[in-house]
């Protein structure tokens, strides 16, 4: 019997992988050609009316555009977001399960958890960031300060007397915590389950301070029930040109922000991945979106590639990991 030779056997196995990977890559092509051809759902970490939210309806709007498909926002709320993206994490890896989290899940819980039902590095694909939110510090109408230096004299003037609102763990908690540390400042920090109730308590003056999206606060401008002292950002926001960054204020160190970003489960088909970041881009460029969604509320649209996307949370998770660790703060019961 005639046996074939080595070198004809390595050109035959080596034209065989050619085949295969070429069939793949037409295969992973027209998976995304196709994509999506059913109703795609959107999870999201909160209530309906908070900023996340907002944000995710308004993307889901572009997107159902976009796709000419149903895009469907599903609150999942909890947990400090671990109950959504333990949803997305454990759901099939198809593209029609998209994660619309923020900061907690990308980066702060696996430092505030020793330990979570799913592996945030490993079980969630970040796809894009969609907006960046420019948090401001906002008091109580009647506080008596009306800029942030002012606020830090009072405060620092009577240590314990105030206190500030945030959940737990959450981006407005650590960036409060740390700006008290950095001004050596002592407030109370009292924990609330939900913008609602936090904004109830901080009209009524039960609540002194906090740090937040724009979003809520915005409409008690006007009447003086609420006032923004300084806002994070590079620039003033659009939408509140009279309202100083927290540098022009006088306090350049300080920041508050968080993101709102997709993620869908590891497993996910590369294409699809890039098609989602793609129909991102389309959707938060489009002026409609950013008009109606954003920039009322000094949100920065952002438009990313997956690879970008985790370039940024490499960075991102290594100031949360030190501020958390400052801070001593832990949501383990």
């Amino acid at each position: 019997m005639k046996k074939f030779s080595i070198p004809v056997l390595r050109a035959r196995t080596l034209l065989l992988a050619g085949f295969t990977a070429a069939g793949a890559l037409a295969g992973s092509h027209a998976l995304a050609q196709a994509y999506p051809t059913k109703p795609v759902k959107l999870v999201v970490p909160y209530p309906a009316g908070g900023p996340v939210d907002g944000v995710a309806r308004g993307l889901a709007d572009r997107l159902a555009k976009i796709w000419n498909v149903p895009i469907i926002v599903d609150n999942r709320a909890g947990a400090n977001e671990v109950i959504a993206a333990d949803i997305v994490a454990k759901s099939a890896p198809d593209g029609y399960t998209i994660l619309a989290g923020a900061d907690p899940t990308f980066a702060t819980n696996q430092y505030l958890f020793k330990k979570l039902p799913y592996n945030p590095r490993t079980d969630l694909i970040p796809v894009s960031r969609v907006a960046f939110v420019n948090m401001a510090l906002v008091v109580n109408g009647n506080f008596p300060a009306n800029t942030m230096k002012e606020f830090v004299s009072v405060v620092r003037a009577n240590p314990g007397k105030y206190n500030y609102s945030a959940g737990s763990g959450t981006a407005a908690h650590v960036h409060f915590d740390a700006f008290l540390r950095q001004q050596k400042l002592d407030m109370t920090h009292i924990s609330y389950r939900g913008v609602a109730p936090a904004l109830q308590d901080l009209l009524t003056g039960q609540i002194h301070a906090t740090i937040g999206g724009i979003t809520t606060a915005k409409p008690h401008l006007a009447s003086g029930k609420l006032k923004l002292l300084a806002i994070n950002g590079s620039k003033r926001a659009k939408s509140l040109p009279d309202v100083p960054t927290f540098a022009e204020a006088g306090f350049p160190n300080t920041e508050a922000y968080f993101y709102v970003g997709l993620a869908v489960p590891k497993g996910t088909p590369k294409a699809i991945v890039d098609a989602i970041a793609s129909a991102n881009s389309k959707a938060v460029s489009d002026p409609t979106f950013a008009g109606k969604t954003l920039e009322p509320f000094a949100y920065d649209a952002l438009s990313e590639t997956p690879a970008e996307f985790e370039a940024f949370l490499v960075e991102d998770r290594a100031k949360a990991e030190k501020k958390i660790r400052d801070a001593g703060a832990s949501l383990d019961q």
